[in-house]
Parts: structure tokens; sequence; C-alpha cells
């Protein structure tokens, strides 16, 4: 059963698709706790400095450390 963050985060995620395929690019949620998520980058994203998908999650979710991997 998925829990509050791990609803918010997938929202999150697929808010985000659009702009991750368009650099050629996927993330996807790897594990979630009560304070904090891993996602898995593949493509050129992962070596980003923007950072766009830490941001988008800390802004709806500001407790939440996000690992990003």
């Amino acid at each position: 059963m998925e829990n509050m963050t791990e609803k918010k985060v997938k929202e999150i995620l697929e808010g985000l698709s659009c702009i991750l395929s368009a650099h050629d690019s996927c993330a996807e949620l790897v594990e979630v706790d009560d304070k904090k998520v891993v996602i898995n980058c593949i493509g050129p994203c992962i070596n980003c400095d923007n950072r766009c998908i830490e941001s988008a999650i800390k802004e709806q979710l500001p407790d939440i450390e996000v690992i990003i991997r």
C-alpha cells in the first residue's frame, strides 16, 4: 500500500517526465521511508547541476531527504 509520501513523489516524477524525456532521461522511485526517498535517474540528467528532480520534490516535501543515483 502506498503511503502519502510515495504517492506525492510519484506524482512529482510524473510531472517531470516530459522534461526528463526531452533530455533522453527518466527517473524512477526506488525506495521511500519516513524521511528519505531514493530516485534512480537514467540518462544525461544524472550529471546535470540543475537538480530539477530534487528541487521539485523539496518544494512540496521540504522535510524529505532526496537521494538521486
